[in-house]
């Protein structure tokens, strides 16, 4: 009985004695100037920083224009200029070229025209925008005006043109070429020569079946 009354005291003098020297050991006070200089920057930000008001942005609605819509209109096809000669005939300054029957220059068959003719000198193919003014079976007269492009060598193959008098329309050209006529020759030497030429064309009669507006018609094979 009295060895446990002993105990029991003899916790109470250590207890109090931890606690008597719990309160007597001084505490350390934190030195701040040891703080990382993040922390530091960190606190002095969030205490200088003025607060900014932001005034609200408000949306402007602008109106909407309007689209009209313009149709495009549809090509128009051009019409050669066309004059008249002193006895009322049509006359068309053209570009003209030359050919003759060869496959690489026509198709598979180079003897036959568009028409279903035969090929011979006399016939000539018009580029398809003047079929209009002068179709398949029109006859008309050639003048050479010199080259093309500069004007050179002026009546050169007239003489050539003159025995032949009318050419008769019995073929046609690749659609892109526009305002052009193409003189065909039995030689590929023949066509080379007479190269990109100008010339007056004079229509004489209008289509197969129209009337004679002037001349004599002169037969071709």
């Amino acid at each position: 009985m009295t060895l446990h009354v002993s105990s029991k005291l003899f916790v109470v003098v250590l207890i109090v004695a931890a606690l008597v020297t719990a309160f007597r050991t001084p505490v350390k006070p934190v030195d701040i100037r040891v703080l990382p200089e993040v922390t530091l920057a960190r606190k002095v930000d969030v205490i200088i920083e003025p607060l900014v008001w932001v005034a609200p942005v408000k949306r402007l609605e602008l109106p909407v224009a309007s689209v009209e819509i313009v149709p495009v209109p549809e090509p128009v096809a051009e019409v050669p200029d066309v004059t008249v000669s002193s006895s009322g005939l049509p006359i068309y300054t053209l570009k003209s070229t030359a050919y003759n029957s060869d496959v690489d220059q026509t198709d598979s068959t180079p003897h036959i025209t568009a028409t279903g003719a035969t090929t011979a000198f006399g016939v000539i193919a018009v580029s398809q925008d003047m079929l209009a003014s002068i179709p398949y079976g029109s006859l008309v007269r050639l003048k050479d005006l010199g080259g093309y492009s500069s004007g050179r060598g002026v009546g050169k193959f007239q003489e050539v043109l003159n025995t032949q008098d009318l050419f008769i329309v019995e073929d046609t050209m690749h659609p892109r070429k526009v305002e052009q006529i193409d003189v065909w020759f039995p030689y590929e030497s023949e066509a080379m020569s007479w190269g990109v030429r100008k010339v007056e064309l004079e229509a004489v009669r209008v289509g197969r079946d129209g009337p004679m507006l002037e001349g004599t018609i002169v037969a071709t094979q």
